[in-house]
């Protein structure tokens, strides 16, 4: 298995993409979020929208969706070998096409609903491609918003967009070798995300598992990562960057 960073920006990044993964399993894929700066870094990748197999959305904020309509449509211009399965923990979904809706609905053909372009699956608690199982860990971001990671042991936990839940990262560090966790990596304390002091404050075996994403345009260059490599045992992750299993 290897993961591969299509972005590691948050919210507003211009240089790096905004956050999402892209999961190789065997012959087949899977994207976790999909905004629209996925199209640039699939791009770079040699690959087309349609080669996109599976996808897994952790919530419902913009840069985290905004590129899922054009995927949908692209699938239905040029088919891929299958139609995309999209995979949504079970509260998000009447949201989801609420959002979708608007651009996916109406069409010279008539209207068309969201399993019209994916395969939907509901997930509650987990699911399985490829023979690998990725168990949905709900996560603290904005309060009443549903929000989630993926676990997938012995492999990687990735966090999605939360606050620091301490008690976790504690359990799960001794079963993957991997940790991906949000942090906006700015002065301001930001509620509805994870500071770099608290995950320094975090047991140094904890840290040395670490990977950061989602985080500011500051460290896209050396001039401000390697300092940062050689003061911390945190590690950034990188647009593009290739993680294996």
């Amino acid at each position: 298995m290897k993961l591969t960073f299509l972005g590691c920006g948050d919210g507003f990044s211009v240089e790096q993409g905004h956050n999402s993964a892209l999961l190789t399993l065997g012959d087949t894929n899977l994207c976790i979020d999909f905004p629209e700066s996925n199209h640039a870094s699939l791009r770079q990748m040699g690959m087309k929208l349609n080669e996109v197999e599976h996808i897994f959305v952790t919530h419902l904020h913009e840069d985290h969706i905004n590129g899922l309509s054009k995927l949908a449509l692209f699938h239905r211009v040029y088919p891929g070998k299958t139609k995309p399965k999209l995979y949504v923990p079970t509260g998000l979904l009447a949201d989801l096409w609420q959002v979708l809706r608007q651009g996916l609905e109406l069409t010279t053909r008539g209207k068309r609903v969201l399993e019209d372009y994916f395969d939907v699956e509901c997930v509650e608690t987990a699911f399985e491609i490829a023979g690998e199982r990725f168990e949905l860990i709900r996560t603290q971001h904005v309060p009443d918003m549903l929000s989630y990671g993926l676990f997938c042991k012995p492999y990687f936990y990735f966090s999605g967009d939360t606050r620091l839940d301490e008690t976790y990262l504690a359990e799960v560090a001794g079963e993957v070798q991997t940790i991906f966790h949000e942090c906006h990596m700015q002065e301001d304390q930001l509620p509805s995300h994870t500071s770099l002091d608290e995950l320094l404050s975090l047991p140094a075996s904890i840290q040395e598992k670490m990977l950061l994403m989602h985080y500011v345009d500051d460290y896209v260059l050396a001039d401000a990562r390697d300092p940062f490599h050689v003061k911390h045992k945190l590690r950034l992750a990188e647009p593009l960057q290739v993680y294996e299993w």
